[in-house]
């Protein structure tokens, strides 16, 4: 998993058909098991790139996606949020997700 360090690298990655963004903070508790739980989920779908941001790092991030809680997991497509997970982690709605978009 790669880390993104400004918002404009953010602002180039979801131009992609479809990545996952999870928002955390370096003193998270949570945040660290479910990246792990994250990963594990995404070892079913290793052609979707996964991207963490630290908000400490990545201010505007925050601000300009209205992320309020951590961990929040954010799935974009073509620069479009489609999918928006706070805290509680549906994972079931997420693969249900996937497989609409990878058929």
């Amino acid at each position: 998993m790669n880390t993104i360090k400004t918002y404009e690298e953010f602002e180039q990655l979801i131009k992609q058909d479809l990545c996952i963004v999870i928002a955390k903070t370096k003193t998270c508790a949570v945040c660290t098991p479910l990246t792990d739980k994250l990963m594990a989920f995404m070892k079913d779908y290793e052609k979707i790139p996964v991207y963490q941001v630290y908000l400490e790092d990545v201010s505007l991030f925050q601000g300009q996606h209205l992320v309020f809680t951590v961990p929040t997991i954010l799935i974009f497509s073509d620069s479009k949020e489609i999918l928006r997970e706070s805290r509680f982690i549906d994972f079931n709605k997420i693969q249900r997700l996937f497989d609409i978009y990878l058929g």
